[in-house]
């Protein structure tokens, strides 16, 4: 049996009681991250790429492996919202959104996953990586350098948590509510 290279990503304490309190606002308080989000994925790695890249040499390895990291994490944010980053009251809002980005009309045309969600779910795709890189065939070195980055990047998320997380949910109307609990 081939054993899979395995990753611990350390989760800063605060990013954690974030994630707690989404689950909360979301699962037993049937409330949503409003989105479009006013900073989403894509600003939020595009901000810590700009700040990060003054502490990398151009040109140097560790300058491309910044830049490889963060097109990964926003290519994995794009393919996992759908599937593993969303509790089930979020389902109806993200079938509305992706009918939106297919438009060519509204707040949503044009757009994608990381144009739209921000900092909460992106949270969620972090602490989903390490199960998601288990299943990929990267050897123990890319592991590594791997995770050295996201802890970097996640401790910088933390850091700058009041920048980017929502501070208020918002509370659908019955309709909606009634759609996501399938009584509808």
């Amino acid at each position: 049996m081939i054993s899979l290279p395995s990753i611990k990503l350390s989760i800063p304490d605060h990013i954690k009681a974030i994630l707690v309190d989404d689950w909360e606002n979301v699962t037993k308080n049937q409330q949503l991250v409003p989105i479009p989000a006013s900073k989403p994925v894509t600003r939020i790695l595009n901000d810590y790429l700009e700040q990060e890249k003054t502490s990398r040499v151009p040109g140097s390895s560790q300058a491309d492996i910044l830049v490889e990291v963060i097109s990964g994490v926003k290519e994995y944010f794009d393919k996992c919202l759908g599937r593993i980053l969303l509790y089930r009251f979020e389902r109806i809002q993200y079938v509305e959104a992706r009918e939106g980005w297919i438009s060519t009309t509204g707040d949503f045309a044009g757009k994608t996953p990381c144009d739209t969600y921000g900092a909460e779910h992106l949270c969620r795709l972090l602490v989903s990586l390490p199960e998601l890189i288990a299943q990929t065939n990267m050897d123990q070195q890319s592991v590594n350098r791997l995770r050295e980055e996201l802890t970097k990047l996640t401790n910088w998320i933390a850091k700058n948590a009041t920048t980017y997380f929502v501070s208020e949910y918002e509370t659908p109307g019955q309709e909606y509510c009634e759609k996501a609990r399938g009584t509808k």
